[in-house]
């Protein structure tokens, strides 16, 4: 597995971070959530209920509800230059603790769930003009990203585990949209009609990007459709709406710089 430089070791998170000015962008909730680069260092911390956390908070404040924001970007390509750093390897869960007492703790690749991250980003980034949500200026600079982000994923669909193959593929997918990167779809072509064949989560993206390119999908079944009543009740509306705050609560002072903050 390889990280941003090629490398095996372990990233230099601090100088990684240092590449972006975390003073002139932010995320979905400023002096709420976690500033964008201490959600980022805690990605790679030692303990692994750290990193879960802060998967979760990935996707609760830069991707607030699928929007782009102008840390989204600059988010994307740190993800994308730590994601073959061995750290990335822990089993996390990205679950509160009360998820567990009800649902049972789940755990996943960190690895995997980066990846996912990246992939979702970039799939919504690959929507009519009506979505995806958020500043346009925003929006074109993660579409901008777009080779960065390749050739930062691209290493990890030749992982040693499968379902890292599997998601790198999946975070690859959306990218090829980009006219510079769609010389790799016939490369790539096989290896998603493999993705397509097995029952992944997966599976259903892998097959509409095979039929977008043309390609026979007739021996593989048709997509589920969307459950009309997916958002109903009061709970999921003020979910859909924005209208909870994952961060009830918190009432830690973030310092006025960024910088202080990676000390």
């Amino acid at each position: 597995m390889t990280n941003e430089g090629g490398s095996t070791g372990l990233v230099d998170v601090r100088a990684l971070l240092l590449r972006t000015d975390w003073n002139a962008v932010e995320h979905c909730c400023p002096n709420v959530a976690p500033m964008t680069p201490v959600i980022l260092r805690q990605l790679l911390d030692d303990d692994p209920r750290v990193q879960g956390t802060a998967v979760r908070e990935l996707s609760e404040a830069v991707t607030h509800q699928e929007t782009f924001y102008s840390a989204t970007a600059p988010a994307a390509l740190f993800v994308a230059a730590v994601v073959g750093d061995p750290r990335t390897l822990a089993r996390v869960t990205w679950q509160r603790p009360w998820e567990i007492d009800q649902h049972g703790e789940q755990l996943s690749l960190l690895r995997v769930l980066l990846l996912d991250w990246l992939g979702d980003t970039a799939q919504n980034a690959d929507y009519p003009l009506e979505w995806p949500p958020g500043a346009q200026e925003d929006i074109d600079a993660f579409l901008a990203t777009r080779p960065a982000l390749y050739d930062a994923v691209y290493p990890s669909i030749g992982d040693s585990e499968q379902e890292v193959r599997d998601a790198a593929l999946f975070a690859i997918l959306p990218l090829l949209a980009d006219p510079v990167l769609a010389q790799h779809i016939p490369a790539l072509t096989d290896a998603v009609h493999q993705l397509a064949a097995r029952d992944t989560p997966y599976r259903w993206y892998a097959i509409d990007r095979l039929a977008a390119w043309g390609q026979d999908t007739s021996r593989y079944p048709e997509p589920p459709q969307p459950d009309p009543n997916i958002f109903t009740g009061v709970a999921a509306q003020d979910a859909v709406h924005g209208d909870h705050d994952p961060w009830a609560g918190h009432l830690e002072p973030w310092p006025e710089s960024v910088y202080d903050s990676l000390q």
